[in-house]
């Protein structure tokens, strides 16, 4: 046990080991678990220290290769395999579709398609090309060199750095700095990064850009996994119309920056939906946020996390809205002002619209067959052009008979006219009522005139002539 008094770390131990080591001549050192013990004489007292060999000086494991090859400083290269142990000066190089996961005492470093990446010590690395995610939550950090910049990786932090064209830094967990080779240093806070041009740093961070790869998986699987679902679901606003827009859009009460129009439709709503389902701060305020970080092109998920959010409440807010936008009760069907539908069939009969007057137009059956049940009120048509002629005929015939002599003796005939067998009916347009649809039978056989014809009988004659000059 460690004692109370000025020695620190340092403990007294009487072992009976220490016999064994009391026949070794001179003072021996070893070192277990971590602890560095020293023997110094006789072995009734054993000293022991608390620390570990630098880790500079740490070896470094290949695990779980694939598709990775390994360069020796003397430029022989081999495949590489799992277990091997990484001297200072070999590079690790993966193929276009390959993976490596260099162990450093409980530090891993994730390399990805086409990398390559030389240890130079056990706290030094140096990143050739590609992409390597530097995991030292569970051990000891590492400076990254990008030849002119040094990515510092503390302990317990996780960062991401690819070098190409351009060389990006990106913080996944905890805080990480680049510091450049004339000295210049700039932090990077989680889920930020730095694009970095030669020697010359940025003067500011910008929020992170995921490419959801496995190695992003592999240290923040939850960002990740909720950057993937806001990118299903913005896929989903873009390409199924309107009306999930104008929902969300009409929920939002206040202010809404302008969108370039080349930008799609989930780019104006998505910012909302974040503000509503996250919270701290003014929700105007998280809601200019989620549009600032977006425009400096932050990933969803990572726009998300930024607001301490989740999918899950996201895709909520969206249910709670959609159903509260639905009408209470069966929604019905819009009606067209002005539309006139006509039925159709061999008794059909074309309705006009009721625009105004009371004059009801006269309908027969035009068959044999019975009409459908009717789903309109009373035909009614205006006072136009035919309710005119009708009205002036019946007055001028009615003028005319009076004049003639009557046959007191002859029957009435009270019947209603019926279409003879073997007519058809037609439809016409009177000209001057384009609204207005008549019902035309063909011409029966005309009668032989008889004294007995009632004045009924000649108006419908004169009737029968005048609609077919129409």
């Amino acid at each position: 046990m460690e004692s109370d008094g000025d020695e620190g770390d340092n403990e007294g131990m009487s072992d009976t080991s220490g016999a064994a080591a009391s026949r070794q001549s001179g003072p021996w050192l070893v070192a277990r678990g971590g602890l560095s013990v020293a023997v110094v004489a006789a072995g009734v007292v054993v000293a022991v220290t608390r620390g570990s060999s630098p880790i500079t000086s740490a070896a470094t494991i290949l695990r779980d290769p694939r598709d990775a090859t390994v360069r020796t400083a003397s430029g022989a290269t081999h495949v590489g395999s799992d277990g091997e142990s990484i001297t200072d000066g070999e590079v690790v190089m993966t193929g276009p579709h390959g993976v490596a996961d260099l162990d450093t005492r409980g530090r891993n470093v994730l390399l990805s398609g086409d990398a390559a990446l030389e240890v130079v010590d056990g706290e030094h690395q140096q990143l050739k090309t590609g992409t390597a995610v530097v995991d030292a939550r569970n051990g000891a950090g590492l400076l990254l060199d990008l030849t002119g910049d040094t990515v510092s990786v503390p302990q317990g932090s996780a960062t991401e750095a690819a070098r190409g064209v351009s060389v990006r830094v990106g913080s996944l967990v905890g805080p990480a700095s680049v510091t450049s080779s004339n000295g210049r240093r700039l932090s990077i806070p989680r889920l930020y990064q730095a694009l970095l041009s030669g020697d010359a740093l940025p003067a500011d961070v910008a929020p992170l850009h995921l490419s959801d790869s496995n190695d992003e998986v592999e240290v923040i699987p939850h960002v990740v996994a909720d950057d993937l679902s806001l990118k299903s679901l913005a896929r989903g606003i873009d390409t199924t119309g309107r009306s999930t827009a104008r929902v969300i859009e009409a929920s939002w009460s206040g202010i809404r920056q302008p969108v370039p129009d080349s930008h799609t439709r989930s780019e104006r709503v998505l910012p909302v939906l974040i503000a509503d389902a996250t919270h701290g701060g003014q929700l105007q305020q998280r809601y200019d946020d989620a549009v600032d970080w977006r425009a400096e092109g932050g990933s969803w998920g990572v726009v998300l996390h930024l607001l301490d959010g989740t999918a899950a409440t996201v895709e909520s807010t969206l249910a709670s809205l959609q159903k509260a936008a639905q009408p209470a009760g069966q929604v019905g069907t819009v009606v067209t002002v002005g539309a006139t539908t006509v039925p159709t069939g061999p008794t059909a009969i074309a309705t006009p619209p009721v625009i105004g007057g009371k004059t009801t137009f006269p309908t027969a059956p035009v068959s044999s067959q019975s009409p459908p049940p009717a789903t309109t009120p009373p035909t009614q048509i205006p006072p136009n052009l035919l309710g005119g002629l009708i009205e002036t005929l019946q007055s001028v015939i009615s003028g005319v008979l009076n004049l003639l002599p009557h046959d007191s003796t002859a029957p009435t005939d009270t019947t209603t006219p019926t279409t003879p067998k073997g007519s058809t009916a037609t439809t016409s347009t009177v000209k001057g009522s384009p609204d207005t649809t008549v019902v035309r039978t063909g011409k029966p056989a005309t009668p032989t005139p008889s004294p007995s014809a009632t004045p009924d009988g000649l108006l419908g004659d004169l009737l029968g002539g005048l609609l077919g000059q129409h």
